[in-house]
Parts: C-alpha cells; sequence; structure tokens
C-alpha cells in the first residue's frame, strides 16, 4: 500500500503549529537572555563599587599605619608629654607668658561679689574704663557702682 500524501492543508497547520511553538521557545529565551544580562550589569556594578571601597579603606590602612608610626617616634611622644600633660626634661625651666591685655586697657579684675563680670571699681578716685554689659549689671542690681561709674562719664 502506497502511503498517503498529505495534502496541503495539513501541511500548513504543522507548519504553522510548528512556527507558533518556534516562537514561544524564542520569546522565552530572549526574556530569559535580558533577565541574566540585567542582572549581570548589577552585578558589575556592585563589583566596581567594592573595588572603589576597597582601594579607598586600603588608602584609609596606609594613613592609619603611618599615623602609628609616627606616633611611636621618640619626637612625638616628647612633644606630646610637652603639650598637653606640662612634662618638662630635666634642667630645664619652664616659662608661662600670660596675655595681660586687660591690665593695658586699664580693667582691674578681681573677686568682688557684687561684681559678676569680674570687674571691680576702685574707689580711689581714678578714672577707669567700666565694660558697658557690668554698667547694666550694676543699673539693675547695684545702684551705688551705676551711680560711681556714671560719674566717670
Amino acid at each position: 500500500m502506497p502511503i498517503p500524501k498529505s495534502t496541503f492543508v495539513s501541511r500548513l497547520i504543522r507548519w504553522r503549529f510548528f512556527i507558533v511553538v518556534n516562537l514561544f521557545v524564542v520569546a522565552f529565551l530572549g526574556v530569559s537572555l535580558g533577565r541574566e544580562f540585567v542582572r549581570s550589569q548589577s552585578i558589575s556594578s556592585e563589583i566596581a563599587s567594592l573595588q572603589e571601597e576597597s582601594e579607598s579603606l586600603v588608602a584609609r590602612n596606609i594613613e592609619i599605619s603611618e599615623l602609628k608610626t609616627a606616633m611611636q617616634t621618640e619626637s612625638y611622644i616628647e612633644r606630646e608629654a610637652r603639650l598637653k600633660l606640662g612634662l618638662k626634661k630635666p634642667g630645664e625651666t619652664v616659662v608661662v607668658i600670660s596675655d595681660d591685655s586687660d591690665v593695658s586697657a586699664g580693667i582691674v579684675t578681681g573677686s568682688n561679689p557684687s561684681d559678676p563680670l569680674g570687674y571691680v571699681i576702685e574707689e580711689s578716685g581714678v578714672d577707669e574704663a567700666v565694660a558697658n554689659p557690668t554698667k547694666w549689671w550694676y543699673y539693675f542690681f547695684d545702684k551705688n557702682s551705676f551711680n560711681l561709674t556714671s560719674d566717670y562719664d
């Protein structure tokens, strides 16, 4: 018996079915390839950012090791002991220079309880400069001192 020849319609249906199946396979592969490409790009950018962070940490580590080395030197230890602890070598004398600009301006500081801002008014008749906030303090809380300061003006 001879094999019946397939008709044109039956061949066309088979080909359409084959084409549709192939289109679904190609679409599935395209979506999978797109996802992997996006994932690959994401991983690449994360690797780049981690490498930058690694380089910055290496630089920071080098700075810290240099600082550690500098802090272990004898001159650094001596300088810090002199500045922060006020130490001196045997045989040295320490000289402290203070700023005397308040005394040169004619203002005498003291511990008078009626003078909370630290300015003392001498009653010896010598005119001295009194700060404006002190005058206001005297005006509200110590009328006698205020009257003395108002005589100077």
